[in-house]
């Protein structure tokens, strides 16, 4: 943990920004603190206690706060340390929020020297963070503003210079509110890593805030590197021999589509059927059998190697993961592996929750079954399960939070409540 004078683990050091003082006050963790509040989630957790006061909060106003967060093995060679956690009130189930991403953002923020950066108050115009070896600058993002998550990366790296800086950046969709907004990490160069649930990317952009842009040269020490070593030496035959592990590396977590149906959490036609015909389809499997993988990555220190590169039409892009397979998938009735990568890029580009997204699009199928949403309402969409082109303009919307899309991206309860006569088929 804490040496004299030396942290294990932990950096030892959290930023806080306010945004409406433009103001950065680095703050040293203490270690009663990084004791009974052990990782990401418990420190976030103790932060938001302490900074929001009030929690009758309306999440979208200045007075949430936003917090990122690592744990004590986040940059350590342990396996599986990569994650990072993003914490808010959320503004989708107006109570504790709270959403995860893998990658290798997390890392270099500990690299940059900060365990955490805690985001007060709002900016009066765009801006973005850049964190850089214990310096912590805001930046103009007006020119940011409206990109979607691939350009603002793009942008950004452009004008950092610097090819190799992480970045989490919120599209289009945080930018306009939307409570099922999430966040962007590591577009490049196989595809991204979300923090998906609960609205944070809302969160972000209620704070005027585009992106955070970290790099660090620094490095995570461990007490005892030898002993960490021996450790994992022993643990990494272990892991890899585990059939779960094997079906992960070799499908991604697709993979385990099949066999997450015979346990019966492979929800299909709005949580309506619980068997049914195409599952096969849209498993990992599939996907490597029609030549669509095309590589593998891994997040940091993780040898499984999970994380699946697909090619559809010249378009290389993360593979979908189980989630995304069922939500934007068997959810809708649509069982095309080409249909899903398209889905998939739409959600990471506009930044939206692929989760929430496939559940309020089922909702509104079926609502559009049963007559209480009407051509009118979905501006002369045919809502049919297992159409692959209604969906696709139905994320576009969302994204842009236009015409029906504006209501369904508050997703699916609120959507329910909006429109009124379908909230009993609105699954929540």
């Amino acid at each position: 943990m804490k040496a004299v004078g030396q942290w294990y683990g932990y950096v030892g050091r959290i930023a806080y920004v306010d945004l409406s003082r433009e103001e950065v006050d680095v703050r040293e963790l203490s270690l009663e603190d990084a004791s009974a509040f052990i990782g990401g989630i418990g420190l976030a957790a103790k932060i938001l206690v302490e900074e929001i006061g009030d929690p009758r909060i309306d999440p979208l106003s200045p007075d949430n706060v936003l917090v990122f967060m690592t744990g004590p093995l986040t940059g350590t060679p342990v396996y599986g340390s990569g994650r990072y956690v993003v914490a808010a009130k959320s503004p989708l189930t107006m109570a504790w929020g709270e959403a995860h991403a893998g990658g290798f953002w997390g890392v270099e923020l500990k690299k940059a020297g900060f365990d955490g950066v805690v985001v007060k108050g709002r900016a009066s115009s765009p801006v973005y963070l850049y964190v850089h070896d214990g310096e912590v600058e805001i930046r103009d993002a007006s020119r940011l503003w409206g990109l979607d998550t691939f350009e603002a990366y793009e942008a950004i790296r452009s004008e950092l210079g610097d090819p190799n800086v992480r970045i989490a950046t919120i599209g289009p969709a945080g930018e306009r509110l939307a409570r099922i907004a999430c966040i962007v990490s590591d577009v490049q160069p196989y595809g991204p890593r979300v923090a998906g649930r609960t609205g944070m990317g809302a969160v972000m952009g209620s704070k005027n805030l585009k992106a955070i842009a970290v790099r660090g040269s620094g490095k995570v020490a461990v007490k005892e590197p030898r002993r960490i070593v021996s450790v994992l030496s022993r643990l990494l035959p272990l892991i890899m021999s585990y059939p779960t592990t094997q079906i992960l590396a070799s499908y991604g977590t697709a993979g385990e589509v099949e066999e997450f149906y015979e346990y019966g959490d492979m929800p299909a036609k709005n949580f309506t059927l619980g068997e049914f015909e195409g599952y096969r389809d849209i498993t990992g499997q599939k996907f490597r059998e029609r030549g669509l993988v095309v590589a593998s990555h891994g997040c940091w220190a993780c040898p499984v190697k999970c994380w699946k590169v697909v090619e559809v039409n010249g378009l290389r892009m993360r593979a979908p993961e189980y989630e995304t397979v069922a939500a934007l998938g068997s959810l809708l009735m649509i069982f095309d592996p080409e249909y899903l990568v398209k889905a998939n890029e739409i959600c990471n580009r506009y930044g939206m929750d692929t989760i929430s997204a496939g559940v309020t699009i089922a909702w509104a199928i079926e609502a559009f079954e049963k007559g209480h949403l009407t051509r009118e309402d979905t501006g002369g969409l045919e809502l049919r399960w297992g159409d692959k082109e209604a969906v696709l303009k139905l994320l576009t919307m969302m994204g842009r939070r236009e015409g029906l899309g504006e209501i369904l991206s508050e997703g699916v309860r609120r959507a329910s409540e909006i429109i009124g006569g379908g909230s009993e088929y609105a699954m929540h």
